[in-house]
Formats: C-alpha cells, structure tokens, sequence
C-alpha cells in the first residue's frame, strides 16, 4: 500500500466504491492521454487499472480507501506526483 486516504463524503466503503466508481471510469482515464484497462470488482470493493509500465489498485475498506501504485522504472519518478493527484481527486469525492 503506498497511500491511504480517509473517507470525506462516504460513510461506508460501499457507498465509498459507488462514489470513485461514478468518477474513474475509462472517459476520465482518457483526458490524461492514457489507455487502461479498468476492472470493478464489486463483491470485494475494489478497481484497478492497467495500462502499459502502471498497475493502481484502489481497494475501499470501512473507514477509507488504499491505493497502491506499482510503475514501471521510466515512470517511477513520478510516483510521487500521481499519488498526490490520486489523493487530492479521493478526497474531494469520498
């Protein structure tokens, strides 16, 4: 896990998973230029997407969700500006 944001809006990680899921969908992924596959996982409340050299799993517990990042050694010093996006976009809408 390389980040955990608490819930803002969401009251359970139910309501959470709704939430980041009306949010990343592949529209949202294509603004930055990017293909990935995105996967909804509803019985255990999670996503992930995949894309070439990225893997971000989001997994929503009962008081927050953690984020895990895995990128491709060309895209690791960026590690740490994406995770901040990732949280600044997780707290505004959960």
């Amino acid at each position: 896990m390389d980040l955990s944001v608490n819930y803002n809006k969401a009251t359970s990680k139910s309501e959470a998973y709704e939430l980041a899921k009306a949010q990343i969908t592949p529209e949202y992924v294509d603004k930055f230029n990017v293909k990935a596959d995105i996967s909804y996982n509803e019985a255990a409340h999670s996503m992930e997407a995949t894309g070439k050299g990225f893997t971000l799993s989001l997994k929503f517990e009962d008081d927050r969700c953690d984020v895990s990042l895995k990128l491709s050694m060309l895209l690791k010093p960026l590690k740490k500006k994406i995770l901040g996006t990732i949280e600044k976009k997780l707290e505004k809408n959960v």
